[in-house]
């Protein structure tokens, strides 16, 4: 129930993502390496070290002759999970004949110890600066219970997930992902090494929300593996990447254990007076916002929406207003961009569906001097839309009978309403 705070406003390329992932698949690629990998994941702004391909040891040393020293050379090979069993890593190589020595003693390890393994060559990255920084591993698993599960730790060739590995289910938020964080420290997956810079929690924290995104917006991924992660400080690099792909069809969200924000059903609208206003479903993050937009409804619409004095609104009350299971509640809040770039709301409709999905009872508020914009309609509008797309049958909704404009609105968008004077109650009810 802990307020998150808000990650920003990211610009993440999903299309140009979606079209590299896309190019893999109809080439029949079911995995990527770093070299493959980093130019998808720069569409979400991570850093992956810059990498080169060598076919053979002569390849690897003419290239190194370009890039400079010194250099780490790593073998390329989908048969062996593992570098290190046949020392496929070579680091602080700092001449061509250097470079063209350890690739192929490399080669040669791997001809003797796995002769049936395929060689996909080698792999050339600068060596990047370690000093002071702290190597992780964050993957992504496929659970057949849980569907996608972060996990993270400090890696090693004996990494067992089930001990060295601490675990999230995505969607994550910088809440959820501080939890995991302090989580993995205090359990002992994680260890603050004495380094100049102490482990940059926030920055990790960043990167984690910014992989669950990767995670949900492609359901293709089945499984992706980053180790080592290179932080110092507050900065980011991803030395060794890999990705795991499989064509998908269907709803993406049905293979993730809770529902993401769904941002397709972000709209933009106008009110009468040409103001431009968002549509969008609310966030954990809005409760500041919602509880300033509750402060300039009046008492007199509050209890027509309430029905009763509702007061000043505490944590817990906001929370569950702002922290809902997309799944089977939505609320839209109709935001407009304030001068410091934060989302100022002007008013909420709400949805709340039955277990079997087929009735939902709505609510709608309109901040109190925004009245006569147009603005209810547009919610209205807004929740109907919704209902039909998700599948109800029914919407249903309750006033008082003194809130006369609220029941014009429901007249004019296709309410039947039930007048019941003897209660005090107007049914507004719709077959969807």
């Amino acid at each position: 129930m802990e307020t998150p705070t808000s990650i920003g406003q990211i610009d993440y390329d999903v299309e140009g993502g979606r079209a590299l992932i896309q190019q893999a698949i109809d080439s029949q690629q079911t995995s990527l390496t770093t070299h493959e990998a980093r130019p998808f994941l720069a569409k979400y702004g991570i850093n992956v070290m810059a990498t080169w391909l060598a076919g053979d040891a002569a390849e690897a040393a003419q290239i190194t002759e370009q890039v400079g020293y010194p250099v780490a050379i790593k073998l390329r090979s989908p048969d062996i999970p593992h570098k290190s069993d046949v020392n496929g890593v070579m680091l602080d190589l700092n001449n061509a004949t250097e470079v063209a020595n350890a690739a192929q003693l490399m080669l040669n390890r791997v001809s003797l110890s796995y002769p049936t393994a395929r060689i996909e060559g080698l792999q050339i990255q600068g060596m990047a600066n370690r000093a002071g920084s702290q190597e992780l591993r964050v993957c992504i698993r496929h659970d057949p219970v849980f569907g996608p599960v972060i996990l993270l730790g400090e890696g090693g060739s004996e990494w067992n997930v089930n001990r060295d590995a601490a675990v999230a289910i995505p969607p994550l938020n910088m809440t959820l992902a501080r939890y995991l964080v302090i989580g993995a420290l205090k359990n002992g997956q994680l260890r603050h090494r004495g380094h100049p810079y102490t482990l940059d929690v926030n920055a990790l924290c960043h990167f984690l929300v910014t992989l669950s995104q990767v995670i949900i917006d492609y359901p293709e991924i089945k499984e992706l593996d980053i180790h080592p992660l290179l932080i110092t400080g507050d900065s980011i690099t991803v030395l060794d990447a890999s990705i795991k792909l499989s064509p998908f069809q269907g709803d993406g969200n049905s293979r993730l254990a809770i529902r993401p924000y769904p941002k397709e059903l972000e709209q933009h609208a106008t009110l009468k007076d040409g103001t431009p206003i968002l549509l969008r479903p609310i966030l954990p993050e809005d409760e500041p916002n919602h509880k300033s937009f509750v402060e300039r409804v009046s008492v007199e619409d509050l209890y027509k929406r309430f029905f009763s004095d509702v007061g000043e609104l505490n944590h817990e009350a906001l929370a569950n207003l702002t922290q809902i299971d997309y799944d089977r509640e939505m609320a839209f809040v109709a935001v407009q961009r304030g001068a410091e770039g934060s989302d100022e709301i002007l008013g909420v409709v709400r949805a709340l569906a039955n277990p079997e999905h087929t009735d939902a009872e709505f609510a709608v508020l309109v901040r109190s001097d925004l009245k006569g914009k147009g603005l209810g309609r547009i919610l209205m509008d807004k929740v109907i839309d919704y209902g039909r797309m998700s599948g109800l049958k029914r919407l249903n909704g309750m006033t008082m009978p003194s809130n006369s404009g609220m029941i014009a609105l429901a007249q004019r968008v296709g309410f039947s309403i039930d007048v019941q004077i003897q209660d005090g109650i107007v049914e507004m009810d719709m077959m969807l």
